[in-house]
């Protein structure tokens, strides 16, 4: 049990200083609405590392909302990568679909780690945060840009 939740608590802490998903860098982009999200999120992400190694599952729930909260909102913002680029037409098109496709998968994973946390089922709610984390590094590669 306890090197249960010194695990999750290390990977939730990588996730959430690592910033928690994707396509905001800094600088020029600390202006966005995207950057507060992202930020947001973040803030969320160290709390519900807390909220789950002291098992406060309540806690946890709303955490997890609000991250869900502010992924929904991202997802209608434009990555900073994508001005950056100029990008238009049909390639600004799919790198959209792309991104909100990254962001609907999060969105699940962390439905999925809803239902774990209420579960009690800790082998799940460990699976779902190396995903978490996973998918925090894909969308960095691929939206992210320092700005």
């Amino acid at each position: 049990m306890n090197s249960f939740r010194t695990l999750l608590t290390a990977s939730l802490m990588v996730a959430a200083f690592n910033a928690p998903v994707y396509a905001h860098g800094h600088g020029q982009c600390e202006s966005t609405k995207l950057h507060e999200y992202m930020e947001d999120m973040k803030t969320d992400l160290k709390s519900l590392s807390f909220e789950i190694r002291t098992g406060k599952t309540q806690n946890a729930l709303i955490r997890i909302d609000s991250i869900q909260k502010n992924l929904t909102l991202s997802r209608s913002e434009t990555p900073y990568l994508f001005l950056e680029k100029e990008l238009s037409g049909e390639e600004l098109a799919k790198r959209t679909s792309d991104y909100q496709n990254a962001i609907d998968k999060t969105s699940d994973v962390f439905s999925q780690l809803k239902v774990a946390i209420t579960n009690s089922d800790q082998d799940q709610v460990k699976e779902l945060v190396k995903e978490v984390g996973k998918l925090r590094k894909i969308g960095h590669r691929t939206f992210q840009i320092e700005c």
